[in-house]
């Protein structure tokens, strides 16, 4: 069965130690909907799946069908795991469709709403709200190590699926010719949804709509730049963030704002807004070695740390959409 965006436990964020874990009798009341003419409209008689996600055991605990108005309702009792996830899922058109981590003893309303879509193989345009660039400082075998972020939006009102055959990808990004050992970082998109081939990120994963984050990172020789890197479609935030003091970066109207201190390191940070298509930024630092080893996911944290309020906003107004 093919997943839709952030379908994937795993990658949802734990509730933090400070929040305070639901206890006693467990009720989620919901309904299933696909966007109608004017409004969203109630999917009948599909399947609907109770799931819990735990540090221990990892399974589907109950199922039932939704009845004539799409609407369904459990039951239960958390058990083992404190922090384990619990989410509803329906599956519409062979893609599954997932609620938001199940945070209270009694969901209900929206937080319950399983909203599913018609698919299509056709083009849908999949624009990019935000583009984060991470450039680690130089590692001791004279590499550095880059992140790349993109918030993907959907704003359509059907799923792209890929196509069978060639071009088969949903979204694609350029690499940089340079780039060694592509891999997918943490993010919505699971990596055997990625695959890297012909110099580009091609993503498999069917597109719903809505916002989804994908997060690859790879290495480039320090001999290699300054590193020019095309904007190859409309992006709404450009975000280049740089680990050393003698870095600079230019084009795609990038203009330089107070430095990120995370964890006692140092990124210059460059912001720009609106940038077309086809503009190309150039990031040029100096090869100076350092023993500095980065850890993938502190780089897409901090890009997410970043970026992670216009990232919400976004999510929330989508949702609502």
């Amino acid at each position: 069965m093919l997943m839709s965006g952030a379908a994937r436990a795993q990658d949802i964020e734990q509730p933090g130690d400070s929040e305070e874990i639901p206890t006693g009798p467990q009720l989620v009341s919901g309904q299933v909907v696909r966007p109608g003419t004017s409004s969203m409209v109630p999917v009948p008689r599909v399947m609907v799946t109770l799931h819990r996600v735990g540090s221990d055991t990892a399974a589907p605990l109950d199922s039932t069908r939704a009845d004539s108005q799409g609407r369904y309702k459990f039951k239960f009792t958390r058990f083992g795991d404190q922090h384990a996830l619990y989410f509803v899922s329906a599956s519409y058109g062979g893609i599954a469709y997932f609620t938001p981590p199940l945070a209270h003893s009694t969901v209900t309303g929206e937080e319950a709403e399983i909203a599913v879509f018609d698919t299509t193989s056709k083009p849908v345009t999949i624009s990019s709200r935000g583009h984060h660039i991470v450039v680690s400082a130089v590692d001791a075998n004279g590499m550095r190590n880059v992140t790349e972020v993109y918030e993907l939006a959907n704003d359509s009102s059907v799923t792209r699926i890929a196509r069978d055959g060639a071009g088969g990808e949903t979204w694609s990004a350029d690499l940089p010719v340079q780039a060694r050992d592509p891999h997918v970082a943490q993010g919505d998109i699971p990596a055997q949804a990625v695959r890297f081939a012909g110099g580009k990120a091609l993503v498999v994963a069917p597109l719903a709509p809505g916002l989804k984050q994908i997060a690859f990172d790879y290495s480039i020789p320090a001999s290699a730049f300054p590193l020019s890197i095309p904007i190859v479609s409309d992006t709404e935030v450009l975000e280049v963030l740089v680990e050393d003091e003698k870095g600079k970066v230019s084009g795609a109207n990038l203009q330089e704002k107070d430095p990120v201190v995370l964890e006692k390191r140092t990124f210059r940070r460059f912001l720009a807004a609106d940038v077309p298509a086809n503009s190309v930024s150039v990031i040029d630092v100096p090869p100076v070695k350092t023993s500095t080893r980065v850890d993938p996911k502190f780089m897409v944290a901090l890009s997410v740390v970043i970026g992670g309020t216009m990232l919400f906003a976004l999510a929330r107004a989508l949702r609502r959409r």
